[in-house]
């Protein structure tokens, strides 16, 4: 039986799979805009700030959803760099 945390994890990975993959639909849709209006770039420049909150925002739902859903995994991938830089 998961615990409530895991749950939650889980809940916040499938958010952040969800953000990724709407800010990239929303960056393709400015894109064809921009595109289809060849002197208008705002629909660009507005669709790259969308997709970068999306992306910035997605990674912070998926590192509390991994840290809730697998917490030794998440040190272990946290401390793996200190091995080879110290």
């Amino acid at each position: 039986m998961p615990k409530p945390k895991q749950i939650i994890g889980s809940v916040f990975i499938i958010i952040a799979l969800v953000l990724f993959i709407l800010s990239y639909i929303t960056y393709l849709n400015s894109y064809h805009k921009a595109v289809s209006n060849v002197s208008d770039f705002g629909f660009l420049f507005s669709g790259i700030f969308w997709f970068l909150v999306g992306v910035i925002v997605g990674a912070v739902f998926f590192a509390l959803g991994l840290i809730w859903l697998w917490p030794r995994g998440a040190k272990w991938m946290a401390e793996r760099g200190k091995r080879f830089y110290s």
